[in-house]
């Protein structure tokens, strides 16, 4: 909430006011994931909250204040069809493992869908081309041999590559990148044993479409995958990852 009201009463004067408020409420809420304090869905409703009530707020305030001589900012300028297209955003998806994996004792791991949350961002050099990056914590619920386990398999990301955009209009761009990094996967205890507790090197790709909603503020949707090192203790096979979501951005 606090983030959202200083995107709206200083983010026209500078989009740092932005980026400052969500890189602290995204870290906060990350951090409260990491530390073992909140559920991920603790985190996705609180922020949807804390949009929302904004949201509302200023809404209700036009409507009372909007012919009582309440100064105004301005009109704000027409959108520029080839901006550069920098963003700052807060990630939620769900995440899934396609396929099933083999641990060295022969059991056969199946993963199910999670949900996954974040930040990510990217600077642009033109309106085509620019390097970003993201930090990601997010769970899945695993079966090992079709027996479904009540813990769930906890990990953590961070990745950076370069990032490419194309303006559809002044409001809409299609988005891909390609990125490398790191990701952790948090030891489990399973019915037959340990998992996790292992991390490897990761690379992926994936595609975007950013919706502009005003000045300094928009929507992006993506769809991502991700080829990750053996994270499974007693696995070699690489883990392959897709993950669909939605983010609220700060443009700058």
């Amino acid at each position: 909430m606090a983030a959202s009201i200083l995107h709206k009463e200083f983010g026209h004067r500078s989009p740092w006011f932005s980026v400052g408020g969500y890189v602290a409420a995204a870290a906060t809420g990350i951090t409260r994931q990491l530390n073992n304090r909140h559920w991920m869905s603790d985190i996705m409703v609180g922020a949807g909250i804390g949009i929302l009530s904004v949201e509302l707020g200023y809404l209700f305030a036009d409507l009372i204040y909007r012919e009582r001589g309440i100064a105004d900012i301005g009109s704000f300028p027409d959108f520029d069809r080839f901006r550069r297209p920098s963003f700052l955003s807060l990630h939620a998806g769900a995440t899934t493992a396609l396929g099933s994996y083999t641990v060295l004792s022969g059991r056969e791991v199946r993963f199910a869908g999670g949900p996954t949350v974040g930040v990510r961002g990217a600077w642009f050099a033109t309106p085509y081309v620019g390097v970003g990056g993201r930090l990601a914590v997010g769970s899945m619920r695993l079966a090992i041999d079709s027996e479904a386990q009540n813990e769930l398999q906890y990990g953590a990301s961070v990745a950076v590559g370069p990032c490419f955009s194309y303006p559809l209009t002044a409001r809409c761009a299609v988005g891909s990148h390609l990125s490398g990094g790191y990701e952790y996967f948090k030891r489990m205890r399973s019915s037959f044993g340990d998992l996790g507790d292992r991390g490897g090197a990761s690379i992926g790709t994936g595609v975007s479409v950013t919706c502009v909603a005003t000045t300094g503020f928009g929507v992006r949707f993506s769809v991502d995958y991700d080829l990750v090192s053996p994270v499974l203790r007693g696995s070699e096979e690489w883990l392959h990852k897709l993950t669909a979501g939605m983010e609220v951005c700060t443009l700058f």
